[in-house]
């Protein structure tokens, strides 16, 4: 595991259940705010799903993005989590975008 993953994980436990995170967020959130790709490429490589919940991280624009165990099994674990989502895409997307500055 790189550094910057380890990062990235370490950031990513802090958005609590029912809370999303962007990608260029979680990049902002660990000081390297134009890494948005490299930390899609982090949680496709995350070894300790779901304990740290690469399923939180979405696209800038309330859309899913990719996981690596499929977008059913991402979709199922937002619901369990009570986010709602439709047509691959957060529902409420706002209300519910992790901001580390008020949560």
């Amino acid at each position: 595991m790189t550094n910057f993953q380890s990062l990235c994980y370490q950031a990513l436990v802090k958005v609590p259940s029912g809370k999303v995170i962007t990608y260029s967020g979680l990049a902002a959130m660990i000081g390297r705010p134009k890494a948005h790709r490299a930390v899609g490429t982090a949680m496709n490589k995350n070894p300790f799903a779901p304990e740290v919940p690469c399923h939180r991280v979405v696209k800038s624009n309330g859309d899913l993005g990719g996981f690596g165990g499929g977008s059913k099994l991402k979709i199922k674990r937002l619901q369990e989590e009570g986010v709602k989502v439709q047509n691959n895409k957060i529902v409420n997307f706002q209300s519910i975008l992790y901001n580390m500055d008020i949560d």
